[in-house]
């Protein structure tokens, strides 16, 4: 009987230093649960793979992306409403952009699809990749807004178009 009962016991140990073996192994890995979290909630919209540009179909098709390693790269152009600043004459102005995982330096590019299409750099990705700034245009005047830049990885992204609020 006693014999029966060291058996187990070790048995038991053993499970228990294998699980906390397997958990520190993933601690150390990272695991995916940062990226499974950010791709939640509609998050994997403004979302895609740096190495392709490509945008991801669901969160699922993301998280599996962050889970075999992927790298992720986000642009999104938000369509908030704050007072202008001078010089601007008008009373409201439209829009934000951020995004992160960009390359180093890279432009950021406006582009209004109408009236007339116009192109222009409205920031630059800081050292981390990443930016975030309001864009200073009246509402008024803004009509199929997106922005496109490079990833970390050399890709072309586009953020999804934004219509204007007013």
């Amino acid at each position: 009987m006693h014999r029966f009962r060291g058996a187990v016991v070790i048995g038991a140990l053993a499970a228990v230093v294998s699980v906390v073996a397997a958990g520190a192994a993933l601690a150390a890995t990272g695991g995916n649960s940062d990226n499974a979290h950010a791709c939640q909630q509609g998050g994997h919209e403004n979302l895609f793979e740096a190495e392709t540009g490509r945008r991801f179909k669901n969160a699922g098709d993301c998280a599996s992306h962050g889970a075999q390693g992927g790298v992720t790269s986000s642009l999104q152009v938000t369509t908030d409403l704050y007072p202008c600043t001078p010089p601007i004459p008008f009373t409201s102005c439209w829009g934000s952009v951020s995004g992160s995982g960009l390359r180093p330096g890279a432009d950021v590019v406006l582009q209004i699809t109408d009236p007339p299409v116009q192109r222009q750099v409205i920031g630059v990705a800081d050292a981390t990749g990443s930016v975030s700034q309001k864009l200073d245009l009246d509402c008024r005047d803004v009509f199929g807004a997106f922005v496109f830049s490079v990833t970390s990885e050399g890709a072309l992204i586009e953020s999804a178009t934004a219509s204007t609020p007013c």
